[in-house]
């Protein structure tokens, strides 16, 4: 759901179509749900078009999101009695996974979901049925990996806590690590490492072999913590400390410091690692930090709330008010764009094409309905953005355009408010259109075929060369080694650690299923 694009400011001009310009898709759309917090219809919206509904469905109240599959079109979520719970897209329905009160719910895919109960049993919560295993001492906290595999942690003592990683529905222990840490602390996840908040900074385990990594020191407990989407670099704010820590996960040492003008209580990634959301310990604003430069770019008013405020596809940023959802440039961070009345709705940005209408007896989705036209006369100064397949680099402030569709839509939508695809013409034989020529004239020569879509697997995006091939020398998958490809961004070279391209998104999946890596999967050669 992520996706490696992004182009200058200056590039994507006032970001409305020339005259008579038509769009092309590109993998996803970027999609923006609108769940009524309290529970009611949930509505999506290709973004930016915010005022033309695509597909509305049966909701619930919402706590705040888990995860999306794409692939079964689920989205999993605490509901607002703070249990898990799915909604689906395909069906329009939703349904709660389980009445059984459980802590530390996570998922990697979005379509298992994971929990510990009261009694410290892990549980594993699927669409076909659950699964329950029982650890040699009670969980506090489950850690879903992307292979399958889940590290588990118990805490045996004040002081010592015990880790293991098993791979579900095998209940059997395939490694076990002691570490010197109190759960109640700050634990995140970041990349293939799992870290532990001490009194003396970061302690944290690799899941792959559960071996220990090297401390990360600070002088004060850390609070927070904010991974970049690869992994590659780790945002860490601690109490007492008006700055944030960068630390380079692969040396495990902090390489800057950014100042901030106070104390912070909690961070906050952009999806597409464009920013870092900083909320500070008093007052209701948000700093903004540029990946890119790793500068603080300024504040903006916002309440903060379990999705907001949030960085939009485009780069915008979406705060919240009392009532309203208010967009600001991610540059400028002046105000933009208002949403009146959207501050009771939970707001989730992804990207998927599953809301696409598809013709009868065709395997490709069709373009919606006006697509091309210039639908941004209200988005003026936004900035565009186009994930390729659903990733985007660390260290971009910009992106390439969203395609955007046409007029508004909202009346193709049928009572249960699900699109329905437009009629299909008339069959015409394949080759009556070469047959309809003027006497005399040559044959009309035949349409090239399209180029056939490739897929690539990347694995990161860095800002150095040799941490990136440091990284690709150690990816091998089927024989055949990662590579790295270099590209400008804004002025910035980034180094993108890659595989492929394969013809197909399985067959590129499944590549990075088999490197046993964090990885993402765009549309087209590196």
């Amino acid at each position: 759901m992520l996706a490696l694009a992004g182009c200058r400011r200056s590039d994507a001009g006032d970001h409305k179509s020339a005259p008579g310009a038509t769009a092309t898709s590109r993998g996803p759309d970027p999609v923006l749900l609108r769940i009524p917090r309290q529970g009611g219809a949930v509505k999506a919206y290709i973004y930016p078009k915010l005022d033309s509904v695509v597909w509305s469905g049966t909701g619930m109240s919402i706590e705040r999101v888990l995860g999306f599959d794409p692939e079964g079109g689920t989205l999993a979520i605490i509901n607002g009695k703070g249990s898990p719970a799915r909604i689906d897209l395909r069906l329009g329905d939703a349904a709660v996974a389980s009445r059984v009160q459980l802590v530390s719910l996570s998922t990697a895919n979005g379509a298992d979901i994971y929990g510990i109960d009261p009694h410290g049993s892990l549980n594993r919560l699927t669409r076909v049925s659950d699964w329950m295993f029982s650890p040699p001492s009670p969980a506090r906290a489950v850690f879903p990996q992307l292979d399958g595999s889940v590290v588990v942690v118990a805490q045996r003592t004040a002081t010592e806590a015990v880790a293991w990683k098993l791979r579900p529905p095998v209940a059997t222990l395939l490694d076990t690590v002691q570490l010197s840490v109190n759960l109640r602390g700050i634990r995140a996840q970041v990349g293939d490492r799992v870290y532990f908040a001490t009194e003396t900074g970061l302690t944290g385990i690799r899941s792959r072999d559960l071996s220990i990594v090297e401390p990360i020191p600070f002088s004060h407990t850390v609070i927070a913590l904010a991974p970049t989407p690869s992994g590659d670099r780790l945002y860490v704010a601690t109490e007492g400390d008006a700055a944030i820590a960068v630390v380079d996960r692969y040396t495990d040492k902090v390489e800057s410091t950014i100042d901030l003008p106070g104390k912070a209580s909690a961070l906050r990634m952009d999806p597409l690692g464009r920013y870092v959301i900083v909320r500070p310990s008093q007052g209701d604003s948000a700093w903004v930090i540029a990946v890119a430069t790793d500068k603080l770019i300024g504040s903006i008013p916002t309440n903060w709330t379990a999705d907001l405020p949030a960085a939009a596809p485009d780069g915008a940023i979406a705060t919240v008010g009392d009532r309203d959802v208010i967009f600001v440039d991610g540059e400028t961070l002046q105000p933009i764009r208002t949403i009146a009345g959207g501050a009771k709705d939970y707001w989730y940005f992804m990207f998927w094409n599953g809301f696409r209408p598809r013709a009868h007896g065709l395997d490709q989705p069709v373009s919606f309905a006006g697509e091309g036209t210039d639908t941004t006369a209200d988005t003026t100064g936004m900035a565009g953005s186009t994930p390729e397949g659903g990733v985007t680099p660390e260290g971009k402030t910009g992106a390439a355009p969203v395609p955007t569709t046409g007029a508004d839509t909202t009346h193709r939508a049928v009572a249960s408010g699900i699109r329905t695809p437009p009629p299909l013409p008339h069959p015409v034989a394949a080759d009556s259109t070469a047959r309809i020529r003027a006497p005399g004239a040559p044959p009309t020569p035949a349409p090239k075929p399209a180029a056939a879509q490739t897929f690539t697997v990347s694995f990161a995006a860095l800002l150095t060369d040799a941490k990136a091939r440091e990284i690709a020398s150690g990816i091998i998958v089927n024989g055949v080694k990662a590579r790295v490809v270099p590209s400008q961004r804004a002025g910035t070279t980034i180094y993108r650690v890659v595989l492929g391209p394969y013809p197909t998104r399985a067959a590129a999946e499944q590549v990075g299923q088999d490197s046993k890596r964090q990885f993402w999967v765009y549309p087209g050669e590196p």
